[in-house]
C-alpha cells in the first residue's frame, strides 16, 4: 500500500457509562497520479544502466517496482486482499488488510482519495550486494518521499515483496555507495549506544513505559519521539480515570531489520508491532468500542486489547542519540 498511513492509529471508543473523548482519527492520504519521469538512480543516471550485479540490478528492480505499482492499483480498486497479498508481505501487509478491512469507516472523500491510481517517479535504489532484498525511494504524486523495502524469501513465497513503507517528511541521511552498490552493516554491532537489532525494543519501550528502559537510548528531543511519549503520557485521557491503558510488545508479523550504512551512521530499518489494553476498574462498567475496533469485535466489554503493526526507520549516528525519521502503525486487530 503507498497510501500515507497514521503514525499510530489510536483507538476510537466510549465506555456506556463513562464518556470518552474520541482518539484521533488521522485520515488516509492517497498517493495520485504524478508526471512519468526518467527513473534514476543514486547517481542520477538512468535506472537501466548497467551496474554491479547485487540482489537485483537497477533495471530488475524497476521493473519491480512496476510490478508492485499496477498490482496495489488494481488492488485497490476493489480491496482485493488476496491479490494484494502477491505483491505485499509481513506487517506492512496486514496494515494494508486492515486498511481494506476497515474502509467502510472512511468518510466518502477519503474513500475516493484512497481508491485513486499512484505512480512511483523520481526512482532511486539502494542494493545490497548480498542477501535477499533491497531499497527503493520515489516520489508519489509529485509531493510525498516513499522509502520502501523488497524481499525475495520463504517469508514472502519465494517471489518479491515490498515489506516496508515508509513516508520520512526529511530527506534521509544518504546510504553509501561502493561499486555502485550499497553497503550493509552488520544488524549486532553497535552504532553509537545502539545496535540496530535493538532499535524494534527501544521504540516499543517509549509505548511501554515512556522511554524509561531500551527507550532511554533513542533522542527524546526528536519530534518523532516526542508524539510517541505524549501517546503514552494520554494513554489513559479519552477513557478517563476509572480505566487504564498500557501498551505491550507483540511480535512483528515480519520480525527483521535492514541495515544501510551511512557517511555519519547506520540507517536501520526495522519492524515494530505493540497490543494496547484497556481494561476498566469498576466492575459496572464497559468498554464501548469505537468504529475501527468493531469492524473486528463491536461487542462491549470490561477489557479491550488492540493491536498494532508497523514499521521504522532510524540513524543511529556514530555520535549523539539515535533519531526515529519515521514511524508508521495501523490497528490490525480488536478483541
Amino acid at each position: 500500500m503507498v497510501h500515507i498511513l497514521p503514525k499510530h492509529r489510536r483507538s476510537q471508543r466510549t465506555t456506556l457509562l463513562l464518556a470518552a473523548a474520541a482518539a484521533t482519527a488521522a485520515a488516509l492520504s492517497a498517493c495520485g497520479p504524478s508526471d512519468t519521469s526518467a527513473h534514476n538512480g543514486p547517481t542520477g543516471t538512468p535506472a537501466t544502466t548497467a551496474a554491479p550485479r547485487g540482489a537485483v540490478t537497477r533495471a530488475e528492480a524497476d521493473q519491480i517496482l512496476d510490478h508492485y505499482q499496477e498490482v496495489n492499483n488494481k488492488a485497490n480498486k476493489t480491496r482485493d486482499a488476496g491479490l494484494l497479498a502477491t505483491v505485499e508481505a509481513g506487517q506492512l501487509y496486514a496494515r494494508s488488510k486492515a486498511d481494506y478491512e476497515q474502509f467502510d469507516t472512511l468518510s466518502a472523500k477519503e474513500k475516493k482519495e484512497y481508491s485513486t491510481p499512484f505512480y512511483f517517479t523520481r526512482r532511486t535504489f539502494y542494493i545490497p550486494p548480498t542477501g535477499n532484498w533491497f531499497a527503493a525511494a520515489a516520489s508519489t504524486n509529485g509531493t510525498n518521499h516513499t522509502f520502501m523495502i523488497f524481499e525475495k524469501s520463504a517469508d514472502t513465497g519465494g517471489t518479491w515483496k515490498k515489506v516496508i513503507s515508509l513516508f520520512p517528511q526529511q530527506p534521509l541521511p544518504a546510504p553509501q555507495i561502493k561499486g555502485g552498490l550499497a553497503v550493509p552493516a552488520d544488524q549486532d554491532t553497535p552504532v553509537g549506544n545502539l545496535a540496530p537489532s535493538g532499535v524494534t525494543n527501544a521504540i516499543e519501550d517509549l509505548f511501554t513505559t515512556g522511554g524509561t528502559k531500551d527507550g532511554s537510548k533513542l533522542s527524546h528531543a526528536n519530534d518523532n519521539a516526542k508524539a510517541i511519549i505524549k501517546t503514552y503520557k494520554e494513554r489513559r485521557d479519552h477513557l478517563g480515570s476509572k480505566a487504564t491503558v498500557n501498551f505491550f510488545p507483540i511480535t512483528p508479523t515480519h520480525n527483521k531489520t535492514y541495515t544501510l550504512t551511512t557517511s555519519s551512521g547506520v540507517l536501520a530499518i526495522t519492524a515494530l508491532a505493540h497490543k494496547e489494553e484497556s481494561l476498566v476498574t469498576n466492575a459496572g462498567l464497559q468498554i464501548s468500542p469505537g468504529k475501527r475496533e468493531s469492524v473486528y469485535n463491536k461487542t462491549p466489554r470490561s477489557l479491550v486489547v488492540d493491536s498494532f503493526q508497523g514499521e521504522a526507520v532510524v540513524h543511529l549516528p556514530r555520535q549523539g542519540k539515535p533519531e526515529i525519521l519515521d514511524y508508521r502503525y495501523a490497528l490490525v486487530d480488536s478483541r
